[in-house]
């Protein structure tokens, strides 16, 4: 009993006590057995994180303010990247689910909205991050696409570009389902022509030639958005291949603010969030500490962004 509140700092206890019985720990080279504490205590101090890529710098900042805050907890990280691929991100919840761990953050999920339902439903907390599941079920953290994309489409009819034309995201989640339908939403509410030809999606390492492939098949497109800075800045390299300069004949607006963003040739102008990606991670972590504490104060939170105007898009 003394040993176990001198570990667990509870109790009443003599500082002449607790020295000696650390002093012994130290000496022994004691650990405590963290299973056994779990199972005392039916915590296990662990959060698994999925994440769709863990190459992304956009999903690295978030899980560094994440961890920021479970660190400071006492939690550890548990992160599973699953490629992009449904079938790994269910695996990882079942094992998850598995291992009893105290909460659970999902990131940009692949999975359909009832079937990540079904899973999370299964989890002791769960918080998503621009992934669909049922409400009740987890705490969101959801961006604004619709705004985002209008803050987008504006700025370039606000430079006069007439053709629009944007490069998507191949795999389906709720940020590239959203951004590509408010694209057209935003296009369309302008009067403008059919931009369906003028549209086109890639993985995130094919920007470059996807958007070289879209600027030949519409040479037209004055005005060009894209998923990602990482799509926009091969965006960049498929005019410079197609001798259409930037932004004289073909304005370029990417998402996110990569720090790689203002140090491209020309500086991409881009959308960020209203909070930093370390900002959102904080929050994501402290929603779920909250719920797994059984006192959630939040729900929901949705970010709008802001429009970073650089040279490829004045």
């Amino acid at each position: 009993m003394t040993v176990s509140r001198v570990l667990n700092n509870k109790g009443e206890i003599s500082e002449t006590t607790r020295t000696h019985v650390l002093n012994v720990m130290r000496d022994l080279g004691y650990r405590p057995n963290r299973i056994a504490r779990s199972l005392a205590t039916a915590r296990t101090l662990k959060i698994g994180i999925v994440v769709p890529s863990i190459s992304s710098a956009y999903f690295g900042s978030v899980l560094e303010g994440a961890e920021r805050i479970f660190g400071d907890s006492g939690y550890h990280m548990l992160l599973c990247n699953t490629a992009q691929n449904t079938k790994r991100e269910y695996a990882i919840l079942e094992l998850f689910e598995e291992d009893r761990v105290d909460g659970v953050i999902v990131l940009s999920s692949h999975m359909p909205q009832d079937e990540l339902t079904l899973y999370l439903s299964k989890q002791r907390a769960a918080v998503v991050l621009n992934s669909d599941v049922e409400a009740g079920i987890a705490g969101h953290v959801m961006t604004n696409e619709r705004n985002s994309m209008s803050l987008a489409v504006n700025h370039l009819l606000k430079s006069g570009r007439r053709h629009l034309g944007y490069v998507g995201h191949d795999v389906p989640s709720y940020a590239g389902r959203e951004r590509q339908r408010s694209f057209v939403a935003t296009v369309e509410e302008a009067g403008l022509s059919s931009c369906a030809n003028r549209m086109i999606s890639c993985d995130r390492r094919d920007g470059h030639m996807t958007a070289r492939q879209l600027l030949e098949r519409a040479p037209e497109i004055d005005g060009l958005v894209c998923f990602n800075d990482e799509i926009a800045a091969g965006a960049l390299r498929a005019c410079l291949d197609l001798g259409r300069r930037v932004p004289d004949d073909v304005a370029v607006i990417g998402y996110d603010d990569i720090f790689l963003a203002k140090l491209l040739t020309p500086s991409l102008t881009t959308l960020r969030l209203e909070r930093t990606k370390q900002e959102v991670g904080a929050l994501v972590a402290r929603m779920l500490l909250e719920r797994i504490e059984g006192s959630p104060t939040q729900d929901e939170v949705m970010i709008n962004h802001e429009l970073v105007v650089r040279e490829s898009a004045p």
